[in-house]
């Protein structure tokens, strides 16, 4: 038996399905029964000679080679957390900064459970409800929303307290995770699509039984954002009755608003993918509707081994996601290099363009890269 035996655990879930952690490296992967039964003999036979002689299952010589090189890859024949190999690895989410603040909130639980007792969430939900009356009564609101009183200043303060709203997105995400029983092993800051984002891996979520628990932690952070949104402008109105404006609460309702809106978008991997997701059942659904849209180019063989294991329920949902997410994921990418190259010309002057094509160029290869994973089951 490997090392590596000792820190996997399999779960099983529906449709025989099984969800494998690697707890040293607290990851998460979904196979079916097969796959999982090979995981196992692996584990169990780490010779690849004995192996051969022992397996007794339906996979063939092809898919098994295939599959001991994406285990092999994921971690999950390792015994130590020395990561995995780079050689795929994603552009789009570079991690900058991690902490692991699972210690933090587990001393925090009582609080975090009085936080989100029912009664206080239809708190919540009730002032929501009363900044959008007091939003939607208010004869001037479409002159505020021009945000001609916005300067450099407001400006400035604004991106601060939504650097502070965003953390809180993300610890919102932790709480509601820590609630239902899941772990948090990593918070921190990233670049996603070359702009500075934070993030929190909730993946132990895929161990939740009920997907109302797996959505309500995904939710979490859009309805955390929409609650900073209510206070603002319950503060922003509240104060305006009593003769006083202060526009900035104004502009930072609005600017929170459009980023939690942003976010619901299920195109790219934000959290309106994951609650699409996890709703659907289908795991991987961006890789599965790209082979499944790109697959039309390969040749009619591959087109239907790629496409045998699909449902026939999935068929429509894969064709219309992939359709518009790649049609939105260039728009996507493009939107990342220009934030960059803005940040960078007020320093590097017009270095920032060198730097954007060799961001292009990279994202050449990474496209090429795509073209070959095309071939290979998700």
């Amino acid at each position: 038996m490997s090392q590596a035996a000792d820190f996997i655990e399999f779960h099983e879930t529906e449709n025989n399905s099984f969800t494998i952690k690697h707890k040293l490296l607290n990851k998460y992967i979904k196979v079916g029964q097969r796959e999982a039964e090979f995981l196992k003999l692996m584990l169990n036979e780490p010779q690849e000679s004995e192996r051969e002689r022992l397996y007794t299952g339906e996979l063939t010589a092809p898919e098994r080679r295939y599959l001991a090189g994406k285990f092999e890859e994921w971690g999950f024949l390792q015994g130590e957390a020395a990561g995995t190999s780079d050689k795929k690895r994603d552009m789009t989410l570079i991690k900058l900064l991690r902490v692991n603040p699972d210690a933090w909130l587990e001393r925090r639980l009582g609080l975090i459970r009085l936080l989100l007792h029912p009664v206080a969430i239809g708190a919540y939900t009730l002032l929501m409800l009363g900044a959008m009356y007091m939003m939607m009564s208010d004869p001037g609101l479409i002159g505020r929303l021009s945000l001609s009183g916005l300067g450099v200043k407001e400006a400035l303060i604004i991106y601060l307290m939504m650097v502070a709203t965003t953390a809180f997105h993300e610890m919102s995400h932790a709480a509601v995770c820590k609630k239902y029983g899941g772990s948090v092993p990593e918070t921190g800051v990233m670049l996603f699509y070359f702009g500075p984002a934070m993030f929190c891996d909730v993946s132990s979520t895929y161990l939740f039984k009920k997907k109302r628990h797996k959505l309500a932690v995904l939710f979490a952070g859009i309805y955390s954002q929409w609650m900073m949104t209510a206070v603002s402008a319950a503060a922003f109105y509240g104060l305006l009755y009593a003769g006083i404006e202060v526009p900035l609460l104004f502009y930072y309702s609005i600017a929170n608003l459009g980023m939690s809106l942003l976010n619901l978008i299920p195109l790219v991997k934000l959290d309106g993918y994951w609650m699409l997701s996890h709703s659907l059942g289908i795991v991987n659904l961006r890789q599965k509707a790209f082979r499944f849209v790109f697959g039309w180019l390969l040749p009619r063989k591959e087109r239907k081994n790629n496409r045998k294991s699909v449902r026939p329920f999935e068929k429509g949902v894969l064709l219309l996601y992939g359709i518009a997410a790649a049609a939105f994921t260039p728009l996507f990418w493009g939107w990342g290099v220009y934030q960059l190259v803005d940040r960078l010309q007020p320093y590097i002057g017009i270095a920032a363009y060198g730097v954007a094509s060799i961001l292009l160029i990279m994202l050449t290869v990474h496209a090429m890269k795509f073209w070959k994973t095309l071939r290979e089951p998700v």
